[in-house]
């Protein structure tokens, strides 16, 4: 993906599990790209899963995706290519002029689940040690973005119970690296923007209760958390 930066509308989203019918609210949505930050599925079959990730594609703009804890590795790794979604776990592209790199999955508390091949689970070290791998090759773009499923510790990662939920190795890399914005999902009660430094975080919200946020970039970046 390349071409030069102009005015460029991105609608985030995330946290669909599979609740399809919502995404006819998106319909004739105005956005170039869509970012989807991981949870398209609700842990599902291969057969289960493939309506909400045709339905995703069918919106009209290119979609770049990270899995979410709830998108097995089983069933999405050749089923949204297959469906035209371009997968962006611990990988990186440009669009637009426009560095972004990603990184799926979520930190699991308990290591015996690492070992579990379906489920994208990671350590903390892995998080930091694989975007400070691929942020090389976005290094020279003017504005970098970061995908990621679960948010940075104690950023927009405050769960009910006023529990800090998020990665600690994210927010390492985005303290020394400071990306223009980092954009996630996972902690449904989050929704909201705040500031690793100079870095935007924007939880995007749950798309499966409708939630979202379109971010506008041009002279600047400008973020709206949305409801359709």
């Amino acid at each position: 993906m390349a071409g030069a930066m102009g005015h460029l509308r991105i609608l985030g989203l995330a946290d669909l599990h599979d609740r399809i019918d919502m995404l006819s609210r998106l319909e004739g949505i105005d956005a170039d790209l869509i970012v989807f930050c991981g949870d398209l599925h609700n842990g599902g079959s291969r057969e289960s899963s493939r309506p909400a990730a045709l339905s995703l594609a069918s919106l009209g703009a290119p979609v770049l995706i990270v899995p979410g804890n709830m998108d097995h590795r089983d069933v999405v790794s050749d089923l949204w290519v297959q469906a035209g979604l371009q997968m962006l776990h611990r990988s990186a592209c440009r669009y637009a002029g426009l560095g972004f790199m990603g990184m799926g999955g979520i930190v699991a508390k308990d290591h015996r689940r690492l070992g579990d091949p379906a489920r994208y689970y990671h350590q903390d070290r892995e998080v930091y040690e694989n975007l400070k791998a691929i942020y090389p090759k976005i290094a020279d773009t003017k504005i970098k973005i970061i995908i990621v499923h679960q948010p940075p510790r104690g950023v927009q990662d405050t769960l009910y119970n006023g529990e800090s939920s998020g990665s600690v190795g994210l927010r390492r890399f985005v303290e020394e690296h400071q990306p223009d914005l980092l954009l996630c999902g996972h902690i449904h009660e989050a929704m909201g923007i705040g500031l690793i430094g100079t870095t935007r975080i924007v939880n995007v919200g749950e798309m499966r209760r409708g939630f979202g946020a379109l971010i506008d970039i041009g002279n600047g970046i400008d973020v709206k958390l949305i409801q359709f």
